[in-house]
């Protein structure tokens, strides 16, 4: 199974994301939640990108990267929004990264300093429109991971799939867990077969 690091997005480490890592537990995936507020929620998402941004990118980076030397044993990352950067950046930055899942945000590799390894499993989620998410930003990334897997759900918020959210929308957040959860079997079926080759 999966060891997992999860990064949340810009309003926090809500109750909507505690429970989607618990939901992942229950599957008998290993599930770490780096709380980069230090327990602080918003529920207005200017005021949680204005608090991120008195973080700073450089703390934010570096935040990501700590998580990644405590739990040595993450293979897979989680970011949702604001954390899809920091999801992305070791998904790029460390080997022992075989997957990354992407929710409502991405950047073309070379925005954090490197390039996308093709051996590590992508797949990508984000509404469509979404006034947070540039779409040429997910085409760089697209270019570089041609063999990505995305999902648009159209007309939905930005954080459709968290239910502490005035956004969210059960029916999306329901096929998103599914294609999430279907991927990480996958993953693990693949990884087995590697093992067994």
């Amino acid at each position: 199974m999966a060891e997992i690091l999860l990064f949340h997005h810009a309003l926090g480490l809500t109750e909507g994301l505690l429970a989607f890592a618990e939901r992942l537990r229950a599957d008998g995936h290993t599930v770490h939640c780096p709380d980069c507020y230090a327990g602080r929620t918003f529920t207005d998402t200017d005021e949680g990108v204005s608090f991120a941004q008195g973080i700073g990118h450089d703390a934010l980076q570096e935040a990501a990267h700590s998580a990644a030397r405590r739990h040595r044993g993450a293979d897979v990352v989680i970011g949702y929004s604001l954390g899809a950067m920091q999801a992305q950046l070791l998904a790029q930055d460390r080997r022992r990264f075989r997957a990354c899942l992407l929710v409502a945000g991405a950047l073309p590799p070379a925005a954090l300093g490197g390039v996308w390894r093709h051996e590590v499993a992508l797949q990508i989620h984000v509404a469509e429109p979404d006034e947070w998410v540039v779409p040429q930003e997910i085409d760089a990334l697209l270019y570089h991971a041609p063999h990505a897997r995305i999902f648009r759900y159209a007309g939905k918020g930005h954080l459709f799939m968290d239910h502490s959210t005035l956004e969210y929308d059960a029916d999306a957040a329901d096929r998103f867990e599914e294609r999430a959860s279907a991927w990480l079997a996958e993953l693990d079926e693949h990884q087995r077969s590697r093992q067994m080759a």
